[in-house]
């Protein structure tokens, strides 16, 4: 018979020869195979669902703040005479003021930024025990390297609001819209770290994180466009909460298809399966900001004509003018009453 070339074997040697290097050759298996599991335990213990449950819920509570302040802003406006329409700003501010009147001044929306960035790098850090970077071997921490991702990305948020802060208090003299152009950096960050955030990842992770930077990069274009320029001056009051809230939903969605009750398996399906997932918080998400956009304007309108009525009743006669000519300003151009400037 043909005896099979076997390099543990040195070539055509014997078969006792041949048992015996195989045994010296894979002693070591055992213990290359413990590290190797090692790794990978580290690697897919990445994360939490309470990871992707608190940032997500950030943006949905600051897109729920910034609808509000929308709506708050144009119920002002109606309030307001023509002359002062003209004269206000055209367009929204990046942070609202609190609509409570005893508090109108007080800038809660910067300050909620800035205890947000201390919350959570607290938690990223201190309440996680993921505060070492290095270990005795002066080696990064892989499993600790997420959670400093998170910490830089709160970071910048609450930079913002101390730059909001300092224009507030009339701290700094910058160019207009400066508080779109320092939101507009936070979220370029933001995506900047999520993008190098899928080294050694499945394809159903990468799927879902892709989708989460490719919303973060349209958000963080549609502010510098702002800060730049005035053409999306109408749009803004209607994007900024939608944005907020896409990005906070799709957390969401991160965390309980990674790290829910039954995590969903990395395959084809599954993850060609996430496209259209996302369309459907997308077009949910459009039917009800449309929605309550919509209401808001009736019962605005619906305000408004009853306060008209009232005051035709006790009106002179060149100021029920005044008036009709106001309703027909209004009912040509409808837009100006909620939703957009």
């Amino acid at each position: 018979m043909q005896r099979l070339y076997n390099p543990l074997c040195n070539g055509f040697g014997s078969d006792v020869g041949c048992l015996a290097n195989q045994t010296v050759a894979t002693s070591g298996l055992p213990s290359i195979l413990t590290r190797t599991a090692k790794k990978t335990q580290v690697s897919t213990t990445m994360g939490s669902l309470l990871g992707h449950v608190v940032p997500g819920s950030m943006f949905l509570t600051w897109a729920l703040w910034l609808f509000i302040g929308e709506v708050w802003q144009q119920r002002l406006l109606l309030r307001a005479s023509p002359t002062q329409r003209r004269s206000s700003s055209s367009i929204s501010p990046a942070w609202y003021p609190c609509p409570c009147k005893r508090i109108a001044k007080f800038p809660f929306e910067p300050l909620w930024k800035v205890s947000m960035m201390v919350l959570g790098v607290l938690g990223e850090l201190v309440l996680s025990k993921s505060s070492a970077l290095y270990d005795e071997n002066g080696e990064f921490i892989a499993a600790h390297i997420d959670n400093y991702a998170h910490s830089v990305m709160y970071c910048f948020f609450g930079f913002s609001g101390i730059v909001d802060l300092a224009l507030h208090f009339h701290l700094l003299k910058p160019p207009p819209k400066f508080d779109y152009l320092i939101i507009s950096v936070a979220f370029w960050i933001e995506g900047f770290l999520f993008y190098y955030h899928l080294h050694g990842r499945d394809e159903l992770n990468v799927r879902l994180h892709t989708i989460l930077y490719l919303v973060i990069f349209i958000t963080a274009a549609v502010f510098l466009l702002a800060a730049l320029s005035d053409q999306l001056s109408a749009y803004m009051g209607f994007l900024k909460p939608y944005l907020a809230s896409l990005q906070g939903s799709w957390f969401y969605q991160i965390g309980f298809v990674l790290f829910g009750s039954q995590p969903w398996r990395n395959t084809p399906t599954n993850v060609e399966f996430l496209g259209i997932a996302f369309a459907c918080h997308v077009l949910f998400l459009l039917i009800v900001h449309f929605l309550v956009h919509a209401i808001c304007c009736h019962f605005a309108r619906k305000r408004r004509r009853r306060g008209e009525i009232r005051s035709m009743e006790n009106a002179t006669p060149s100021e029920e003018m005044a008036l009709v000519t106001r309703e027909q300003a209004v009912s040509q151009n409808p837009d100006c009453e909620m939703g957009v400037n």
